[in-house]
């Protein structure tokens, strides 16, 4: 696999870094979960020689900026703004876990830049939960989240990778990828002579609990006109800490217009990580199908 480029896009108000394998043909637009990075998509791109893919760090996360409010509309606000940057079109759309619900949202108010998207395990809960759940909680302090107090002095990525390869859920993961995980997770501080998460934990606690509001995408779904399979692990429905379970509605695929779902029922949330080889395929099948619609439109 050639080396990809890393650089920064300056949007209005924050910088993002990206990751781009150059490559022919549609592109395809890769967004990552909570509290991970764009190099956490290596192992996939490895696997798709001479696609032309794009991997951001979401606001807060890896090599882009980290300031601003922690909210779920704000981050969706960047992604569009990245995509006329960039300016994609007929594109493949891939977002995991709040990577899916930001290109589901995305993808709705600027659908004729995509052809396909694949949402990988999206944090699209049902519009009762969030009404019933969400608008109804206090605002809880993100502090008080065991999230918020994950190890945060490392020496090095090894020492991070050490620590991670043999527990839940990283055991489960390919190694290679936990390995570009670990790599590419740490920055340096001015000041600490020990290496610390590119995403603060309070950040990434602070991204779990933002939901109130985000139930704004039910709103979008009727838009999402071109072709969507959800991939869907299984729930936790007695622990809805488990970060490992899925978050995803089960009536995602048929409320949207063109929506197929992939039920993985031995899989966990972290799908890329544990399937490479599936979320490579499906998006080289992706790809194809729209490189053949470009063709005959053609004709």
């Amino acid at each position: 696999m050639s080396q990809p480029k890393v650089y920064q896009v300056d949007l209005a108000d924050i910088s993002l870094r990206v990751t781009e394998w150059p490559g022919e043909g549609s592109p395809v637009l890769l967004l990552h979960a909570t509290g991970f990075h764009s190099r956490c998509w290596d192992e996939i791109a490895r696997r798709l020689p001479g696609v032309h893919m794009y991997a951001v760090d979401l606001r807060f996360h890896g090599g882009s900026e980290r300031h601003g409010e922690v909210n779920w509309r704000l981050m969706a606000a960047d992604i569009e703004q990245l995509l006329d940057r960039l300016d994609l079109r007929d594109a493949v759309g891939v977002g995991h876990s709040i990577g899916g619900y930001l290109m589901a949202y995305a993808g709705a108010r600027q659908r004729w830049r995509f052809k396909r998207l694949l949402l990988i395990d999206p944090v699209i809960f049902a519009k009762q939960l969030y009404e019933d759940q969400f608008a109804q909680s206090p605002q809880v302090d993100p502090t008080l989240n065991p999230v918020s107090r994950r190890k945060n002095q490392w020496r090095d990525a090894e020492e991070m990778y050490q620590r991670f390869r043999d527990r839940a859920p990283f055991a489960q993961w390919e190694q290679q990828i936990l390995r570009d995980y670990c790599e590419h997770a740490l920055r340096e501080v001015p000041g600490e002579s020990a290496l610390q998460l590119a995403c603060d934990p309070l950040h990434e606690a602070s991204i779990y609990l933002s939901q109130k509001g985000n139930e704004a995408i039910h709103d979008l779904l009727p838009q999402l006109t071109m072709p969507v399979t959800v991939l869907r692990a299984p729930a936790d429905p007695d622990d809805h800490t488990n970060l490992a379970a899925s978050p995803t509605w089960p009536g995602l695929a048929e409320a949207l217009p063109n929506g197929t779902e992939i039920y993985l029922p031995d899989r966990s949330h972290f799908i890329p990580m544990e399937d490479p080889e599936l979320v490579a395929r499906l998006i080289c099948e992706a790809v194809a199908e729209v490189e053949e619609q470009a063709a005959n439109a053609r004709e």
